[in-house]
């Protein structure tokens, strides 16, 4: 979490947290200016599905590297 001195900065700072560029960033502050929350909202929403898609897709290949893992595991195991 940011340790912002004022809620301008703490919005800044948790922009560029997410990982937006200062194009974007400049973007939703004009919008969250203007009043146009509905347009931030969906931009911020549009941006956590992108996230959780990546997250979901390693999410993926930990599992796929886990069962490797876990069956090389137990024919060493056999082995032994």
């Amino acid at each position: 979490m940011p340790e912002a001195n004022n809620e301008a900065q703490c919005f800044y700072e948790n922009l560029r947290d997410i990982g937006f560029g200062e194009e974007m960033i400049s973007r939703c502050i004009l919008l969250r200016k203007e009043g146009r929350d509905r347009e931030l909202l969906f931009i911020l929403q549009n941006s956590r599905r992108d996230l959780l898609n990546c997250i979901h897709t390693e999410q993926k290949k930990l599992d796929c590297l886990d069962y490797l893992v876990n069956r090389l595991n137990k024919k060493e195991a056999k082995q032994h």
